[in-house]
């Protein structure tokens, strides 16, 4: 989160009542101003929640300019009475300061909104349990407002994820009125948000068109069908958008629904969005996605064979070469699986699975079948040890957890202190019974060493990472995050700087590694299909990139068997596809025996 250049308790207001408002808490800088939750006192002594949009400080022509511009959109919204537009107020008034001295002699302008009790619909679609009825739902009440403003030919021009709020009744609400516009007015300021414009670039002195509203709702729609995705390149939206779509395991006809307003041609965006977004609830009613997976673990057998562990929509799978004679855990399991690892445990290589569902319960499963270990957990990750005994890691109620199994043993779990976790990222044995742990917590990377005194070490900059892996490699233990918006970051644990991109600027969408012969080998999934990362060899110093697909790909495991050989599972256009390294380590394309 950015740094505020002010503190809670701070009180501003208008000239003649510097101290109307209290400032609560800081939510995000960005562009022109920070905004603040905050509280007005009103002269009745009656408190009410606002939110405040507190302009940056310019040159005071400026600030006179932006208050001018503010007070003409405040007027126009009032008049045009669109439902769920939250319209602001505005004001003129000292910077921040404490209750009771002197404000200082500069103004600052300050927008002032009614406060919703919502979340920035990328949050909402990332946390929200309502599955394709709910998006459908959001997806409508948002298009409404758009075509009640389009009606009354106005644009709103700046919509994005951060200023369409969602509450916990999916109701919807637009804020950030600074750029409305009527459509036969030129435009004096351009304005162009990453990811949510189209191809046409707006021009000063042209004139607006709903056609930049139409196509920032196509990527509004691909963010709540694919909340884990990265930015749309407004160059190929929708090219991008449907390869994505039906890589998650979406059907070709919602694919080709959801990317009509992504269109490159502006006249062939629908206009208005209610027939459009009314054959979009159907369609997510009748056509859920088809069983995406969603964990995914491969495991060499004695025999160099691979296994393939799958975890999805319908529970858990096996396929691969490894899975003659084995069988999945018997009795009732869980029903749709979010995380999964795998092991070999005990002397004699049994099959332990161990899986966290869509309802945040860790399973494990074995040959005497499947049991619930806990309940409200966040993240999975683990290995069987030299011992033979299987450690899983999570997190659960910000604290973090393992739980240990090995044959003829009961589980065991254990709270751990000294690190706060609000989710489990990767977990590395680096030694027998000395772990390695990389943690999300509060939006921030860390990697600890649980039982030692030294604390959690932050990595990489703030931002709730995707997923992360780690690996053992000569350098000692290494990190990769992936980045929120698909970028990948390599660290090197124990040493100081930053982490070093790598992934050439491709976003992706999943990640694994391997410590292997001078490595780590890392494996990348996203719309350009597989990459692999691998260890310079031979005359290069540099490492190599190895692409075994260009097909959309979304997810990706690694893993090394006991002839040091390196086996690659991914999810390809929802299909599985398997690589392995022969004997003289060249990669060769695994046949998956048909069920």
């Amino acid at each position: 989160m950015s740094e505020s250049r002010w503190v809670p308790g701070l009180r501003f207001g208008p000239e003649f009542d510097p101290e109307q408002y209290e400032l609560l808490e800081f939510h995000h800088r960005g562009g022109e101003a920070e905004v603040w939750r905050a509280v007005r006192t009103g002269h009745n002594g009656r408190k009410e929640l606002v939110a405040a949009k507190i302009m940056l400080e310019r040159d005071p022509s400026e600030v006179r300019r932006w208050l001018g511009r503010w007070d003409d959109v405040s007027h126009n919204a009032h008049r045009l009475g669109v439902t769920d537009l939250v319209v602001p107020s505005f004001l003129l008034g000292p910077s921040p300061h404490r209750p009771g001295a002197a404000p200082s002699a500069g103004l600052l302008g300050y927008q002032i909104s009614p406060w919703v009790e919502g979340v920035p619909l990328h949050t909402w679609a990332r946390g929200q349990r309502g599955g394709p009825a709910a998006v459908a739902e959001v997806l409508v009440r948002l298009c409404r407002i758009v075509d009640e403003l389009h009606r009354k030919r106005w644009v709103h021009r700046d919509i994005s994820p951060a200023n369409v709020l969602v509450d916990g009744q999916n109701q919807v609400k637009l804020i950030d009125l600074t750029f409305l516009a009527p459509l036969d007015h030129t435009l004096t300021v351009a304005v162009f948000t990453p990811g949510h414009v189209p191809p046409e670039a707006e021009q000063v002195g042209g004139f607006p068109t709903t056609a930049k509203d139409l196509f920032a709702v196509g990527t509004l729609a691909r963010t709540l069908l694919l909340p884990d995705h990265g930015r749309l390149d407004h160059r190929l939206a929708a090219e991008q958008a449907r390869a994505e779509l039906l890589a998650a395991g979406y059907g070709e006809e919602l694919a080709r629904w959801a990317c009509e307003p992504l269109a490159r041609d502006p006249e062939r965006r629908p206009s208005p969005l209610g027939p459009w977004v009314a054959r979009g609830r159907e369609l997510l009613r009748s056509n859920r996605p088809v069983a995406r997976t969603a964990g995914l673990a491969v495991l060499p057998d004695r025999a160099g064979r691979p296994l393939v562990v799958t975890g999805g929509s319908d529970g858990t799978a096996l396929a691969g070469p490894g899975r003659t004679g084995r069988l999945l855990p018997a009795g009732q399991g869980p029903g749709a699986v979010r995380e999964l690892t795998a092991g070999w445990a005990g002397r004699q290589g049994e099959l332990v699975v161990c899986a966290e569902d869509r309802g945040n319960t860790l399973w494990v499963g074995t040959s005497a079948g499947w049991w619930e270990a806990a309940r409200g957990v966040n993240g999975l990750a683990g290995a069987v040890g030299p011992a033979g005994e299987m450690t899983v890691w999570t997190a659960a109620g910000g604290a973090l957890r393992s739980y240990r199994w090995a044959p003829g043993l009961t589980l065991t779990g254990h709270e751990l202190p000294g690190c706060p976790a609000d989710r489990v990222l990767a977990a590395l044995e680096e030694r027998p019974g000395c772990w390695l742990i990389l943690v999300e917590h509060h939006g921030r990377v860390l990697s600890w060493r649980p039982g030692t005194t030294e604390p959690p070490t932050p990595l990489g900059p703030d931002g709730a990472p995707r997923a992360g892996a780690l690996a053992r490699t000569s350098a000692g233990p290494q990190a990769a995050t992936l980045r929120p918006d698909g970028s990948v970051q390599l660290h090197t644990l124990g040493t100081a700087g930053p982490g070093t991109e790598i992934g050439d600027g491709e976003p992706s969408l999943g990640i694994a590694m391997a410590g292997h012969r001078g490595g780590p080998t890392i494996a990348l999934a996203g719309a350009g299909g597989v990459r692999l990362r691998l260890p310079a060899g031979g005359t290069s110093r540099r490492p190599r990139w190895w692409r075994p697909t260009l097909r959309p790909a979304t997810r990706v495991a690694l893993a090394m068997g006991d002839d040091w050989r390196l086996c690659l599972a991914a999810v390809v256009e929802g299909e599985l596809q398997v690589w392995q390294e022969d004997a003289a380590y060249r990669w060769q394309a695994v046949e998956l025996p048909e069920d």
